[in-house]
């Protein structure tokens, strides 16, 4: 079991190795996820960092590539549960104007509302929110890639997983709120105008989250999946494709 203290240090140690193979290039390497904020789990939490790299990012790949090696070298080292991450960031990707296919909001939104930093140095403060113009098209991207893509499914984590990621979608376009821990989403999205509930549903994702014993068979995941579904269309039909939350010249500031 991977203690707090141990997944830092591992994270630390990454950080060191990346340093040695790419010296006076990384700026900066934060960790990211419940090791950057307050819900990491031992025994269950993965390790999420974030690099900050001095490249530009059209010279940005050959360099991600070798550290997302490295990462799962210390993913098979240690046997991280759910995995090693590593994001890779050249500093110019962390301001705008942001390129779409980059896919990078997110990563921005999770440096910016629940990182610690774990080696060299860099001022988090001075990357700009990105704004809501930007959070919407990034989730209007994500959308539209996930419509591309074939049906598939649903084991209970993609589950949980993706219902989580609608109800941080209704919280982050309705009302602003940006929330990465998976432990509170639920409870935030109950106490701001929820748009569509299902305490049996958020009762097996309580479980699910927390260990504790749950069911999951043919006849229980269509039944869900079906909900699941039908709280996509809602939400992305009031928040996503609605026009009104569009933020012209809006910020975080």
């Amino acid at each position: 079991m991977i203690l707090f203290d141990d997944a830092i240090q591992i994270a630390t140690a990454f950080s060191k190795e990346i340093d040695s193979k790419f010296p006076n290039k990384i700026k900066a390497v934060f960790a990211i996820g419940s090791l950057g904020s307050d819900y990491y789990r031992p025994g269950q939490s993965d390790i999420d960092t974030a690099v900050i790299v001095d490249a530009a990012r059209d010279g940005l790949v050959d360099i991600a590539i070798e550290i997302g090696k490295i990462a799962q070298e210390y993913q098979d080292k240690y046997d991280v549960p759910k995995g090693f991450g590593a994001i890779v960031f050249a500093e110019e990707q962390l301001y705008p104007p942001y390129i779409k296919e980059e896919e990078l909001i997110q990563e921005i939104l999770r440096l910016k509302t629940q990182a610690r930093q774990i080696y060299g140095e860099y001022d988090l403060e001075k990357i700009p929110m990105p704004d809501w113009n930007a959070v919407k098209a990034d989730i209007l991207n994500f959308q539209e890639w996930v419509d591309s893509e074939p049906a598939f499914e649903h084991s209970s984590t993609s589950f949980v997983n993706s219902t989580l990621i609608a109800l941080k979608r209704y919280l982050l376009l309705k009302h602003h709120i940006i929330e990465f821990n998976k432990f509170k989403v639920v409870d935030l999205y109950e106490k701001n105008e929820p748009i569509l509930v299902n305490k049996e549903i958020f009762e097996f994702i309580d479980n699910y989250l927390h260990d504790k014993n749950y069911e999951w068979n043919e006849d229980i995941r269509d039944k869900y999946v079906m909900w699941h579904d039908e709280l996509y269309r809602v939400i992305n039909d009031a928040v996503l494709y609605n026009e009104e939350y569009c933020f012209p010249n809006d910020n975080h500031s």
